[in-house]
Formats: structure tokens, sequence, C-alpha cells
């Protein structure tokens, strides 16, 4: 082989490795079932590794972001809590700064994402969630105004 030869192949190689996650992220939104999150908590085993797209009260703590669904709150005796993974760059995509301006002042977001759903291997994170949702997609954001969700 020639060095060029060799040159062409390895540069192929490191394309394919660095494109691999865009397409597995595009695979994920394309692949997203909409459902309840409270479904997904109520059945946590049968979406484990699912692609999910749920609308849910996004909270930031001081140690990490949990996430939610309206009608099904976290409480004593109810453990439902999950910890959410914002994208890399969450920040650049388009619904990513209103997003951050919100929790920068520490209030819950009503969010549409996209996203895998975990519910086997935790606690997650240093909240100890019992599930895990990793963010691909921020679909829509809003700023939760409901006075009688506390977390």
């Amino acid at each position: 082989m020639r060095m060029t030869e060799i040159l062409e192949a390895y540069m192929g190689i490191v394309a394919l490795t660095l494109l691999a996650p865009i397409g597995a992220i595009a695979q994920i939104q394309t692949d997203a079932q909409a459902v309840n999150f409270c479904d997904v908590v109520g059945s946590a085993a049968r979406y484990n590794g699912h692609a999910l797209s749920v609308e849910v009260i996004l909270w930031p703590s001081e140690h990490s972001v949990s996430l939610y669904g309206a009608a099904c709150v976290p409480r004593e005796g109810y453990n439902v809590t999950t910890q959410a993974i914002l994208p890399s760059a969450w920040e650049s995509q388009p619904n990513g700064r209103k997003l951050r301006g919100i929790l920068e002042h520490h209030r819950p977001a009503k969010v549409l994402v996209v996203g895998i759903f975990e519910s086997l291997g935790g606690p997650y994170g240093p909240d100890a969630a019992r599930f895990r949702f990793s963010i691909s997609k921020i679909t829509s954001v809003s700023e939760q105004v409901s006075k009688s969700t506390t977390h």
C-alpha cells in the first residue's frame, strides 16, 4: 500500500467513527415512540432502553436535573425519580438557550423531549434517581408556571 492509500483508509475510519453517533441520534429521533411518561414509569421494565418522545417537567437541583410527568410527581412511597441527561451541546440546540434561561434561575421547565429511558442498573446520578432518561432532542420548552407542582 502506498502512503496515500493508507492515509485515505485512515481518514475514512476516522470519518465513520465521528459520524456514527450522529446517525445513532437521528435514528433515535425517528424511531421514538410518543408516550405518556407516567405510563413509562408505571411499566418501567417494558420501556427500558426504548427511544421515547415524552412531555415532562425538568426540575434543576443542586447536583443534577430530574424529570417527571406532571401527573406522576415523585413522593414518599412513590419513587419515580428520574435523572435527566442533557445532550452534549444542548445549549446550541434550537430550544437550548430558552431551557438554559429557565434552569439557570432554578425554575422547572415543561419540555417535550426525545431520548432513551433506562430502568435497569440504577440508582443513577448524584441524587440516586431510580430511572434515567438520556435526552437527544429538545423539541419544545416552556416555563412551568403551576404553583401546585412541588418537587
